[in-house]
């Protein structure tokens, strides 16, 4: 499977209104919205300390902030196709990029530039229904979780109905989990500040040889 390049992830990220002035705006707008979603996301995600986490789409960096605290021997890597949202989060974040602590680059979900079964977990929070393709950003999420680990995603209902009903939306998107390779895909409606989003979780099969470590 061919890579994306940098430019077709910005130009991406500007044709949702994420980038330059428009892209700012954005960014103060979901720092403040979004708190309690990324909130939500990292609690269901319930990493160890040592964990290493991605963060799909991470806009300007609040989620991060919440993984910060929790991953103290572990690292966070992010991926979002705005560089004006890589700028707000490394900002954002000043202490764990510079400590090392945190990896974030301008990159799409279809093309994570990360190696195979590399993190323990992926939060993805208001940016799943904004992945193209779907199906093969599923398969790119599946290629760097470990065995075991699961991704976790939070997503504004409004935004999902924007493309499809929920239950349509549900349907189709649990096929394409399993289909890349995650199941136990479990859904729930919450309550947040900005509006009803859906919790949505799904995890990678353990090895089914039982002496595997």
């Amino acid at each position: 499977m061919g890579r994306p390049t940098q430019g077709r992830a910005r130009s991406v990220a500007a044709h949702a209104g994420f980038e330059g002035a428009a892209g700012k705006v954005a960014a103060s707008v979901m720092a403040r919205l979004n708190r309690d979603m990324e909130r939500a996301a990292v609690s269901e995600l319930d990493p160890k300390p040592g964990d290493d986490v991605l963060a799909v789409g991470f806009g300007p960096g609040v989620g991060i902030q919440e993984l910060v605290p929790r991953l103290e021997r572990g690292c966070i890597a992010g991926i979002d196709p705005s560089a004006t949202m890589v700028e707000h989060a490394s900002r954002r974040n000043r202490g764990a990029v510079e400590s090392g602590q945190l990896v974030l680059v301008e990159a799409a979900a279809d093309a994570i530039p990360f190696p195979d079964g590399a993190f323990r977990g992926v939060v993805a929070v208001n940016s799943m229904q904004l992945w193209r393709p779907l199906e093969g950003s599923l398969l790119e999420v599946a290629r760097v979780l470990a065995p075991g680990a699961a991704l976790v995603t939070v997503t504004h209902v409004w935004a999902i109905e924007k493309q499809a009903p929920l239950d349509e939306w549900l349907a189709g998107t649990t096929g394409l989990l399993g289909s890349s390779g995650l199941d136990d895909v479990r859904h729930r409606t919450g309550s947040f500040r900005s509006g009803a989003g859906l919790v949505l979780s799904a995890h990678k099969p353990r090895s089914r040889n039982h002496f595997a470590p």
